[in-house]
């Protein structure tokens, strides 16, 4: 197999599986049997020692192929050599990060964005602070139609300065849902892009109270819409806090003082807060 075409196959198939783990953390009990045996046949004729180290990098985080960005792999911040940059553009093999061993491979795009940091003296926050702000409250959502809906939530992170395109953003978490809907039971969904380098996780919260179809079970209307931009580092992490807003918001009485807070983005955040304050440390 051409290694070009071998590479989008492992980031393909990285990919669903991440899906699935994400489906996992979101609703424990959803089927996954039509997503396994799609990862099943993408995974068919994968060489077997690269399926064997793929297999054995996830078992240890979600990320078995990484993009290098600004010289250093994205998966442990380790530099890379340009000779190797070099080598990884022409594809002719397949390469690993020297360090953590994840394969490598230049990205076609980069979601710019400012690098984060605490200045000195400043509280540490805790909870859902560590990922969110009032800021970050889009409600009420006016839009109709997924890409309607998740501009809003983009354009957002633009204004408030977490990435630099919302558009190149919008684009990417519509390429992510294209693959599997990340809407699950309950009006919920938890649209994302992965890979944003430069920053921390970051979650923006949008409420639309009459709902809209996001290819959620059956012909469930979503109205509750957790945004998440996700730097490879912070991979691991957004499971958990998938698994954690899951826990607190399967119950319907979490999820209608959500809805009932849809009109004023304060009485929102601090329900948020208050709501995860066990279930996201």
């Amino acid at each position: 197999m051409n290694n070009r075409k071998l590479i989008n196959q492992m980031i393909q198939l990285q990919e669903l599986i991440v899906a699935r783990m994400q489906k996992k953390a979101a609703m424990p009990r959803a089927p996954l049997g039509s997503l396994d045996a799609t990862i099943s046949l993408l995974s068919q004729d994968l060489p077997v020692p690269v399926k064997k180290h793929i297999n054995d990098l996830l078992h240890k985080h979600p990320e078995a192929i990484v993009p290098i960005v600004n010289e250093h792999c994205t998966g442990c911040g380790m530099g890379v050599s340009k000779s190797l940059i070099n080598e990884i553009h022409h594809a002719d093999e397949l390469h690993r990060c020297l360090n953590c061993t994840r394969y490598l491979y230049i990205p076609s795009e980069v979601v710019a964005r400012e690098c984060a940091s605490r200045s000195y003296g400043e509280v540490q926050k805790i909870g859902i602070a560590r990922f969110s702000s009032i800021n970050l409250m889009v409600t009420p959502l006016k839009g109709d139609t997924p890409e309607a809906v998740l501009g809003e939530l983009c354009n957002r992170l633009q204004e408030k300065g977490f990435v630099e395109s919302g558009e190149q953003l919008l684009d990417l978490a519509l390429q992510r849902e294209a693959i599997i809907s990340t809407a699950v039971d309950g009006g919920m969904a938890f649209p994302h892009v992965r890979g944003v380098e430069g920053g921390g996780l970051t979650l923006a919260l949008g409420v639309h109270k009459k709902g809209i179809h996001f290819g959620g079970p059956g012909r469930t209307l979503t109205r509750i819409f957790f945004f998440m931009v996700i730097p490879t580092a912070g991979s691991a992490f957004y499971l958990k806090l998938i698994s954690g807003l899951s826990k607190t918001f399967r119950e319907k009485d979490a999820r209608d003082l959500l809805l009932a807070a849809s009109n004023d983005p304060d009485v929102l955040w601090n329900t948020l807060v208050k709501q995860t304050r066990s279930t996201i440390k």
